[in-house]
């Protein structure tokens, strides 16, 4: 080792030991290493953590570890203290003091490479039998109790009574980490038991979720491939990152910081390729692209870039300081979670500065707070410098969206809705309807607003109304879907934009997060327009009765306003013993004859002890049929004996007045009308079958979902005929799926 330098991550102090070039091990398992790492730290302050550098780190996140060199050194003091041995250094008592210093300092030589071993001592002690008069007088006055001092200093630390050969690293809580990986990764502490495990997509790791019995908390585990690479890739990106370039290529551009992790890739792959060949490692170009890009993307977005490829992560906090508190998540399933990892200061404030740079602004003393996205991730990022409580620090909120496009059938899977009432939704919007999606946060909202667009169809043009990226538009593009997205930075500006693009010919209206009174206006003005432009909108209420109440007497808007919305479909999430879940808990058609109070057809109800949303005022008929047209396996259904067994429930008692009147204005038969939604949800149920009978959820995805519909679509409105239309595509998907 070589090399110790003391610098400050927030309220902690850490030593960092340079271990390049170095033969030792790079850790406290290594003899050579405690006696490097002990010499140096002795004349330190206490620090709260030492790092030994090298391609892997080795961090040791206690204060013991310095306790004990500073101890070590007060022992090492203590012996070369001459007065101690003896009052009087003359004649053979001055040979007789430097051979009994000399043998203590060898002892201390031998206590610094292993102080858990106060063996050296006890040997110098049993030299000393066989002393007669003025020498053994003078030694059991002086050298014993010097003796003693030595070996009680070393037994009344508690450590050293935990400490043996072999548990350096357990002790001191050490923690390894490739180089390029920030924070410190511990895992979970005390008594644990596995609630959940996946994979990440992409082979970025593997997460297990535990529960832990001592906490109130699951605790969030990320196992990522990069901790367990190979030493010598590791060595090999180490030395490219540690390689002195006297000239930057001429095509870099760190201006532009959205650039940043495309040039790091290439960049640190032209440096591998030159490290490569003058190293003995034997590794193929493909393997030094992919070390390239993982080492780019821990530069450009830290700690974010692995939790991006969760799927189930909604939210991510990173409070301040972030060496004393852990990064927690907010998982879809088991909700508020805590991880083991502890990030730093400076990397955390690093971090914000460059995403500062990207809206060419600051992140300092004058602006401490900055609201930012990083859209390559899917993440929204609210950053605060300095809060109160710790100086000289930042907090960060992250909100975090699916990597790929939510659709109808995903939600149809996770028991969100049912296939019945999926194909009703996706039918009514069709035909020009008009909805407002409600629910607290974290109901699934805007996912909501996002499974309509492939309901709508890639022939429709569709324009989005965002205040954040949270709608997957140019995956939407990529597969077809003809969409626009309008980003309002301001809910005021919003209804200009509406204006602007009210002459640009018909589209469904899609706007995310409904929220200010601006907003509001916006929108149902929107709505009010709906004889061109059907409106989906994401609204923050918990209850249509509190949606009513903040428009029409929080916000003074006349009641008519409110009649413009012609469905409401509630969201909700609940907190179950297997996890988080998050279910549509009604479907309700806005009346319009109604006066003080809105009245509602409630198509849709949530049965919470079966939790299955059920039909309340759609469908009338022979129940057990109503049973199985419900559920989500619908293969045994014959369409023509349903339509035969059920029908649709008329306005006077109670059912739908949107739909007869939809059908009248379209010319469409109510029984057809039926006929049409009945079949499009056993398509929907024939794909979730089939997802569940193959294991593959990517059946269920956009790319998949976009082709099924098409063909569906295309064929219904080739035939006419409901049931001739599925009994083709039933055999398209069979060739498609083989």
């Amino acid at each position: 080792m070589k090399g110790a330098q003391v610098r400050a991550s927030g309220p902690l102090w850490v030593a960092e030991i340079d271990c390049h070039g170095c033969e030792g091990l790079s850790t406290l398992a290594d003899k050579r290493c405690r006696a490097c790492a002990f010499g140096q730290l002795g004349t330190e302050a206490v620090v709260d953590r030492v790092v030994f550098k090298r391609g892997y780190h080795r961090i040791y996140d206690s204060r013991e570890l310095s306790k004990l060199a500073r101890l070590l050194t007060a022992l090492k003091l203590l012996i070369g203290d001459r007065t101690l041995y003896s009052p009087q250094e003359s004649g053979k008592c001055r040979d007789c003091v430097s051979k009994r210093q000399g043998k203590m300092i060898e002892c201390w030589s031998r206590v610094l490479t292993s102080p858990h071993d106060p063996s050296p001592f006890d040997r110098s002690l049993a030299e000393l039998e066989g002393l007669k008069g003025e020498c053994a007088k003078c030694t059991e006055q002086y050298f014993l109790k010097l003796l003693d001092s030595a070996k009680a200093m070393l037994e009344n630390f508690e450590v050293l009574r935990k400490l043996t050969p072999a548990n350096y690293d357990e002790v001191f809580e050490a923690r390894t980490k490739p180089f390029f990986v920030e924070g410190v990764w511990h895992p979970p502490r005390g008594e644990v038991r596995l609630l959940d495990t996946y994979e990440l997509p992409e082979g970025r790791g593997r997460v297990r979720i535990y529960e832990q019995l001592d906490r109130p908390v699951p605790f969030y585990d990320l196992d990522l491939p990069e901790f367990k690479w190979p030493a010598e890739r590791v060595e090999l990106l180490d030395e490219a990152f540690r390689l002195e370039v006297k000239e930057a290529p001429g095509h870099a551009r760190f201006a532009h910081p959205t650039r940043m992790a495309s040039f790091a890739e290439d960049w640190y792959g032209a440096l591998l390729h030159m490290v490569r060949e003058r190293s003995n490692v034997k590794i193929s170009s493909l393997e030094l692209k992919e070390l390239a890009r993982r080492m780019a993307n821990w530069l450009a977005y830290r700690v974010l870039e692995p939790l991006s490829y969760d799927d189930r992560i909604t939210d991510i906090y990173i409070p301040a300081p972030p060496e004393l508190q852990p990064i927690y998540v907010v998982h879809e399933r088991w909700e508020t979670c805590e991880t083991g990892i502890y990030w730093t200061t400076p990397e955390l404030l690093g971090m914000c500065e460059t995403l500062a740079s990207r809206l060419g602004s600051a992140f300092d003393e004058v602006r401490p707070q900055l609201d930012v996205e990083i859209p390559e991730l899917g993440m929204r990022l609210f950053m605060s410098r300095y809060p109160a409580v710790w100086p000289r620090s930042a907090s960060i909120a992250v909100r975090k969206r699916r990597r790929h496009a939510w659709t109808q059938p995903l939600f149809i899977a996770r028991g969100t809705l049912t296939p019945l009432a999926s194909s009703l939704l996706g039918s009514v919007v069709r035909m020009g309807a008009s909805a407002f999606i409600i629910g607290e946060k974290g109901s699934a909202k805007t996912s909501m607003v996002e499974t309509l667009i492939p309901e709508m169809g890639p022939h429709h043009r569709i324009v989005c109304y965002q205040d954040t990226e949270e709608l997957h538009v140019e995956e939407f593009i990529a597969h077809g879907y003809k969409l626009e997205n309008v980003r309002i930075a301001n809910p005021e500006h919003l209804q200009r934009q509406i204006d602007a693009f009210l002459r640009g010919g018909e589209a469904y209206w899609l706007i995310t997060e409904v929220r200010s009174v601006e907003a509001v206006r916006a929108a149902l003005g929107a709505a009010a327009r709906q004889g061109s432009q059907p409106l989906v909108t994401s609204f923050h209420v918990k209850t249509k009765r509190e949606m009513y109440d903040l428009i029409c007497h929080l916000m003074g808007l006349n009641e008519a306003a409110y009649k413009y919305v012609d469905f409401v479909v509630g969201t909700a999430r609940f907190s179950t013993p297997t996890g988080s879940i998050r279910r549509v808990v009604e479907v309700a058609e806005v009346l319009k004859d109604w006066e003080g109070r809105p009245t509602y057809a409630e198509l849709f109800l949530d049965d919470r002890k079966r939790d299955v949303l059920t039909p309340a005022n759609f469908l009338k008929g022979d129940e057990a049929m109503l049973e199985r047209l419900n559920s989500f396996d619908l293969s045994s259904v014959d369409l023509a004996e349903a339509l035969k067994r059920v029908e649709l429930i008329p306005p006077e008692e109670g059912g739908s007045h949107y739909i007869p009147a939809a059908c009248e204005r379209l010319a469409v038969e109510v029984e057809d009308f039926l006929a049409e939604v009945i079949a499009e949800a056993m398509m929907k149920s024939d794909l979730l079958m089939l997802a569940r009978r193959k294991g593959d959820e990517s059946y269920l995805e956009l790319p998949f979902v976009s082709a099924a519909y098409s063909a569906y679509f295309a064929l219904l409105k080739r035939h006419e005929s409901p049931a001739r239309a599925l009994e083709e595509w039933r055999t398209w998907l069979r060739v498609r799926s083989s």
